[in-house]
């Protein structure tokens, strides 16, 4: 316990205090992203990103001094890090073709793999531990682009990520803490020190973004805690909300595509009030579900958003605590 809470303080602090740096270094380098639901246009830092990943490897590093070597906690730093790269190469080069992405994700994956950091027989609710031998390692290299993806998607308003996020580390957390899994509770107590820092300036209205660096980071690190921890199931119900924003963006663009291919938008924005296009073409979001046939404020939808995420956070404890063997 002791660890625990050096780790947390420690990942907390860091995100603190390095996150106003790399803002600076976001408007020097021209790193920035328009906020594109503010009447103004603002444009803001893209960095944010790069604080959480600093905080959290930072962390989990001192960590292992301090506990000893884990292989599951290095193929999940290894893991976090590929990912985390992916994003800073399209921060800075501009966005990676939509078809290419997922295959660059499912690099994250191989250090799992090759580590060996995985067990092939997840625990499902009735059932108890199934046997996956063969197709299971197929299953974690697709994990990643899918959740990664999905985060990624999800990150469309100020502080979303950030709070979407805070509340699947907390069912991770909670979860771990009752069956006394070590590694994930000492991931998700980390995440949920940074994520909590960070949304200090990701908050509406945002000083920063996550960026791509950021939100695929935070999908690597989700979908490695599912694994090691073997809390997959878990994990799926507290992405509830990810996961369904995602299906109904490829479903409703026909495949694997860029945004930018579509020129009708999933919202309008009118006087800073955001509603759903009644264009039957626009892409389908959960940000155009939430606000068909309102107008409303961005900060509201994010409430609306983060109250979504709660609720499957809330199932995904019971599920585990009443339904798994």
């Amino acid at each position: 316990m002791i660890t625990f809470f050096m780790v947390f303080i420690l990942s907390l602090t860091l995100v603190i205090l390095l996150t106003p740096l790399f803002i600076k270094i976001g408007r020097k380098l021209n790193l920035t992203g328009v906020d594109i639901h503010k009447p103004s246009k603002p444009s803001i830092p893209k960095t944010g990103g790069l604080a959480l990943v600093i905080g959290v490897i930072s962390s989990l590093t001192v960590y292992l001094f301090v506990q000893g070597f884990s292989t599951e906690i290095v193929a999940l730093i290894y893991s976090s890090l590929i990912a985390a790269l992916i994003g800073l190469i399209e921060d800075i080069r501009g966005e990676i073709n939509p078809k290419v992405k997922p295959a660059l994700l499912v690099v994250a994956g191989i250090p799992i793999l090759a580590l060996s950091a995985y067990t092939p027989r997840p625990v499902l609710p009735f059932i108890g531990a199934t046997r996956l031998t063969k197709i299971y390692p197929f299953l974690v290299l697709v994990s990643y682009p899918v959740v990664c993806n999905a985060v990624n998607s999800i990150d469309v308003l100020n502080g979303s990520i950030s709070f979407t996020s805070i509340t699947f580390f907390t069912a991770v957390l909670v979860v771990s803490l009752i069956h006394g899994f070590e590694y994930p509770s000492i991931v998700s107590g980390v995440m949920l020190a940074a994520l909590v820092g960070f949304a200090i300036y990701n908050k509406y209205p945002s000083r920063v973004f996550a960026g791509n660096s950021g939100s695929l980071f935070i999908g690597a690190v989700m979908v490695s805690t599912a694994i090691i921890g073997r809390i997959e199931v878990v994990a799926i119900i507290a992405l509830l909300p990810h996961i369904m924003n995602e299906m109904h963006v490829i479903f409703s663009m026909r495949g694997l595509k860029s945004a930018k291919q579509y020129n009708s938008r999933p919202i309008i924005i009118e006087n800073g009030l955001i509603t759903a296009n009644p264009d039957e073409k626009a892409p389908i979001t959960l940000v155009r579900m939430l606000s068909a046939k309102i107008k409303a404020r961005e900060d509201s939808l994010v409430k609306s958003i983060s109250l979504l995420s709660l609720y499957s956070m809330i199932l995904a404890i019971l599920t585990n605590m009443l339904f798994m063997r």
